[in-house]
């Protein structure tokens, strides 16, 4: 085949794909890129805390971490909290999403909550509720919505719960139990 042929086909070809790329017009609406609230995030987390004198105070687990720098606060989802407040009390903190601050220690879990004591790992304490706020720092943490409080085979639910989990002392409001008798039992007794 003749180049002369070859050149031909080409600038035919390119003046029907000036052509076709101008009739498509501009993209509309043009892309905008915005600046994001989020400074840093991640994956998989795994996390230690350490108090003053160097000793653990709580290992975190999370599934997602995003910074929020207007806020200056850690927002996670999917994380489990093992936190060690005093040398007698452990406790196990399980959320769906949660937010520290971690200057001030403010704590805010969300998206449904389980606390559990596992300082007595017989009758082990277990608290679940929908939204938990508190602090690291003071290691108090309360609830200003209904908990479902069990421990072995005793259950009842609060309007409201306080707790101090240095001491494991615990307050709650409100309380709603349900008894369950055992059976009437007539037997003559001579």
């Amino acid at each position: 085949m003749n180049t002369r042929i070859l050149i031909v086909i080409a600038l035919i070809i390119a003046g029907i794909a000036v052509w076709f790329f101008n009739q498509q017009g501009e993209v509309s609406p043009p892309v905008k890129i915005q600046t994001s609230e989020v400074d840093y995030e991640a994956a998989d987390i795994k996390a230690v805390q350490t108090n003053e004198e160097g000793e653990l105070e709580y290992e975190l687990n999370a599934d997602a971490l995003k910074h929020n720098p207007e806020t200056n606060q850690d927002e996670m989802s999917g994380i489990t909290m093992n936190w060690e407040p005093s040398e007698t009390q452990r406790y196990r903190i399980e959320a769906g999403r949660a937010a520290i601050n971690q200057q001030t220690g403010d704590l805010q879990l969300t998206g449904g909550f389980t606390l559990v004591s596992e300082s007595d790992s017989e009758n082990p304490i277990k608290v679940t509720g929908e939204r938990l706020t508190g602090n690291t720092k003071s290691k108090k943490v309360i609830s200003d919505r209904p908990v479902k409080v069990e421990q072995g085979m005793n259950r009842f639910e609060a309007a409201a719960m306080q707790a101090d989990l240095a001491t494991g002392d615990y307050e709650f409001g409100q309380v709603a139990v349900s008894f369950d008798p055992s059976a009437r039992k007539d037997e003559a007794l001579f």
